[in-house]
């Protein structure tokens, strides 16, 4: 593991004990990460939610990074002002023009909005599905489908009390377009939304986000 890895997990430790929000854009297309190649990316995204009667809106800057692990994967995450996502992302079909990948992640958020459908805490375990279309040699349209299931709760839940505690499933989609720059600098834009659902019953407000994102590539042999 690198050293600047080791250092992006190190300071996403400290980002845990930041405020912060259930979710928002995960500015992922489908084509992984080659192998020997480390992607950084810095996002400003936009959270859209239900704050009593109003909608409220949020910015979150973010960092994000990811390392080709193998043929056809990487791993990577998040890393924000309001928690850490990790998650790795596997190619299941490829072609000339579309690429069809899976990623699976899981983070932790601390929520300090205060109304009647957001818990401080919130332990997120999900899957997305992400479909690029490459209409050119610059530009690519990604669409998304992910389903999260959440753990959402009190303060007390770290000391073992877990009343006001609920299980939340949340379907979602999002729409994404990429333009690369040059060969390793990418500009990327993307918009979605989140159905969160008590698996007790009962709908929640739906939340919304838009991201922009700035994604560059290295090679790993150029840093030795």
């Amino acid at each position: 593991m690198s050293r600047l890895t080791l250092r992006a997990l190190g300071v996403g430790g400290v980002l845990l004990m930041a405020p912060g929000c259930l979710s928002g854009a995960r500015n992922l297309g489908a084509a992984t990460t080659p192998v020997g190649t480390t992607e950084v990316g810095v996002s400003m995204n936009a959270i859209a939610f239900e704050h009593g009667r109003e909608k409220a809106y949020l910015p979150i800057p973010e960092l994000h990074f990811r390392k080709g692990a193998g043929e056809g994967w990487d791993w990577g995450g998040r890393l924000t002002l309001l928690g850490l996502e990790l998650g790795t992302r596997h190619r299941v079909l490829e072609s000339p023009s579309w690429t069809l990948s899976l990623a699976p992640s899981a983070g932790l958020w601390y929520v300090p909005v205060t109304n009647n459908y957001s818990e401080p805490i919130n332990l997120r375990l999900g899957a997305q599905a992400l479909l690029d279309w490459r209409v050119s040699r610059r530009w690519t349209l990604t669409g998304g489908a992910s389903l999260t299931g959440a753990f959402a709760g009190p303060l007390t839940a770290v000391q073992g009390r877990f009343n006001g505690s609920h299980l939340l499933a949340a379907p979602g989609g999002s729409l994404g377009i990429a333009y690369r720059l040059k060969p390793n600098l990418e500009v990327r834009a993307e918009g979605g939304f989140e159905l969160p659902m008590e698996l007790s019953g009962g709908r929640r407000p739906m939340t919304g986000h838009a991201g922009l994102t700035l994604r560059w590539w290295r090679d790993d042999a150029r840093r030795r």
